[in-house]
């Protein structure tokens, strides 16, 4: 039984390995503690995911479930949690990702990504922009 929670403090450095295994970002994971949620099986976390609310679109980012756990609906359950919770301050839901295949499922719709600099600041100063594999994508909510 999969048990999805709020994190905690204590839940840092799983949340960091777990990011750390798919090269995600771990870097504000301290300060943003209180926008992730995790994924537990019999105790143990087995997912993470945050939903950035902090500037003026919705991103749900650092979404991950450890490789032994993958295909067993954690992620959809972690997916459609943060989806209720981003339909109550927006209208949209947007996410960067590689996982082109997942949110597609999840009824989001691929941007162009032309679209990427013009929807996040740090897409616009990396000098990686044009070989980046991320692709931008949108949930309407409303």
């Amino acid at each position: 039984m999969v048990n999805i929670r709020s994190a905690s403090t204590g839940d840092i450095a799983l949340i960091k390995s777990i990011l750390a295994q798919y090269i995600l970002e771990t870097e504000l994971v301290e300060e943003t503690i209180e926008q992730f949620i995790v994924a537990e099986v019999e105790g143990r976390v087995v997912g993470c995911a945050c939903l950035d609310t902090a500037r003026d679109m919705v991103e749900l980012r650092s979404i991950a479930v450890l490789p032994a756990w993958k295909q067993k609906g954690i992620g959809r359950s972690m997916c459609e949690i943060m989806e209720q919770r981003a339909a109550a301050v927006a209208g949209k839901l947007y996410v960067r990702t590689t996982a082109k295949g997942f949110f597609g499922k999840m009824g989001f719709k691929a941007l162009d990504n032309s679209q990427k600099p013009v929807l996040w600041q740090d897409c616009a100063k990396c000098d990686k922009l044009n070989i980046c594999m991320q692709v931008p994508m949108v949930l309407e909510l409303r």
